[in-house]
């Protein structure tokens, strides 16, 4: 979900040594007006229905258009693919298309793309994995070659919120041939870029489509190509950034952009994002200390939040008090809060019948560095935890089967601004909540009938009270994060940790 970078560079002399063993020919820059993005995650499908990392989304920003676009500085929403929408009653919405749209294949893009995508993705029989972004439609219909209604399964209020970001349009011609294995490794889309090749887990290459509409929100490509590569090892990264084989770095350790910055060549952004970090239970396990409530607020207390968020995270980050992005709409103030308290989780533990503590383990996927931190001050109050590191795909099939008993995730919503995604991802009796609290089910559901945004606010404020002071989960902080950039790279990174690669340009 999140990348792991844990490896710290000690001193310049390391990274000047670094860029020596990586020298090659630069093979990306202004000079061919093209960009090398080099970073830790791997993209195994470009198929994105079926792709739940949060870069998926820079592929569906890049290489694919959605119907709605939404500006992230201003949050104001904005016509795609479609130019026009109204609401006819809570569960149904007509939405007028945008003629002259071509796929990357030539194929007109009409309402059929429309109505196929959405009954697509929506029938339970084809799997998707990106459920959480298309759970709240029943369905489309076509009204004319361009004009769609999309029915809602019930009224949510979030709908045009995950329409911009995590419902890309396919081709319906092209899908129904291809099927997703084709999709994912051959896409069509209609978005500024078009994929050039794609060698799975190892690197994409994107081309700018010259016959991408103007007119939107988006903007014809300005580089002609993006490479984007996986390499794990981020020393290895830096090494090529110093020699001019990649020109972006994203999501950087606080010490190697610090060392970066020091060095002067290259831009270094520190971006608050959506994304947070948090600690979770399976708390119906009655064989698990965990399933005793106090002992999960004992692990509240225990945690140095501060600590974490000042020395691991940097660039301004804070400890974390919400179970959402406190950007996210409708994410209520905390009225339930957990202060950095030792001698307190001491005794909650005593209190449980742990007075000399007890072992577990704590299973991560990435930012090793926090889950590492999060071990040392259970360690302070008697729990002594062993970390068990996955991969996130291996990770992800625990989470859901209920086979994590104690673990440290994160998540950036996918870079959605309403507070539903976290809610509705980690809690109501979705695939990831491993609470399954009746009382937060209720507060939840009806939250998400609601079009009235304070009355929305405030019962998401009851359901957040119910989740802390059980402590089902234990927020940790929120991320900032950091990208590096070679001279004359024009780009502006923004909270909702999308590359939206046309919006860049060389000096």
């Amino acid at each position: 979900m999140t990348p792991r970078l844990t490896i710290r560079l000690t001193t310049l002399p390391k990274v000047a040594a670094l860029a020596a063993l990586t020298a090659t020919t630069a093979i990306a820059g202004p000079d061919d007006n093209s960009i090398n993005l080099v970073w830790e995650r791997e993209q195994t499908t470009l198929d994105v229905y079926y792709f739940t990392d949060h870069t998926g989304l820079t592929v569906i920003k890049n290489v694919y258009d959605t119907l709605v676009d939404r500006d992230p500085e201003t949050g104001e929403y904005l016509p795609l693919l479609a130019i026009e929408w109204d609401w006819e009653s809570e569960t149904s919405l007509v939405m007028k298309l945008r003629e002259g749209v071509k796929f990357h294949n030539g194929e007109d893009f009409n309402a059929d793309d429309v109505v196929y995508t959405l009954n697509y993705v929506t029938d339970p029989a084809n799997k998707i994995l990106l459920l959480q972004m298309i759970n709240w439609i029943e369905g489309a219909e076509k009204i004319d070659d361009f004009t769609v209604r999309v029915n809602l399964k019930e009224p949510f209020p979030a709908a045009l919120e995950y329409l911009s970001l995590g419902v890309p349009i396919y081709p319906n011609e092209y899908y129904a041939e291809v099927g997703t294995e084709g999709m994912g490794m051959n896409p069509v889309g209609t978005g500024p870029y078009k994929i050039a090749s794609f060698e799975p887990g190892r690197e994409y290459v994107l081309e700018k489509f010259d016959g991408y509409f103007e007119g939107g929100p988006k903007a014809p490509a300005e580089v002609q190509t993006v490479r984007v590569k996986t390499q794990k090892d981020t020393n290895l990264q830096i090494g090529q950034l110093m020699t001019g084989e990649a020109d972006f770095l994203w999501r950087l350790s606080p010490d190697q952009a610090d060392q970066l910055e020091m060095m002067g060549k290259h831009r270094i952004e520190r971006t608050p994002t959506m994304r947070i970090s948090f600690l979770a239970f399976n708390v119906h396990d009655a064989n698990s200390p965990f399933s005793n409530t106090k002992v999960r607020q004992a692990v509240s207390h225990a945690i140095n939040r501060d600590s974490i968020a000042t020395n691991l995270v940097g660039g301004g980050s804070k400890k974390l008090e919400t179970v959402c992005a406190t950007q996210q709409v409708a994410c209520p103030t905390p009225n339930v809060i957990y202060d950095y308290n030792p001698e307190k989780a001491r005794a909650l533990l005593a209190e449980a019948g742990y007075t000399d503590g007890f072992s577990t383990s704590v299973a991560g996927t990435s930012f090793r560095s926090i889950t590492e931190a999060v071990i040392g001050d259970l360690q302070q109050v008697g729990i002594r935890a062993n970390l068990d590191s996955y991969v996130w795909a291996a990770f992800r099939e625990k989470w859901v089967n209920d086979n994590l008993e104690f673990f440290h995730s994160g998540t950036g919503f996918w870079g959605l601004g309403d507070a539903s995604i976290a809610f509705g991802t980690y809690f109501n009796d979705m695939p990831q909540d491993l609470s399954n609290d009746p009382k937060v089910n209720a507060l939840l559901t009806e939250a998400t009938l609601s079009y009235d945004l304070e009355e929305r606010t405030a019962l998401y404020a009851q359901a957040q009270d119910v989740i802390l002071e059980n402590a089902y989960w234990v927020p940790l902080v929120n991320h900032v994060v950091n990208f590096a950039f070679a001279p004359g790279l024009q780009f502006q990174p923004q909270m909702d940790e999308i590359n939206r690669f046309y919006e860049a340009r060389w000096e």
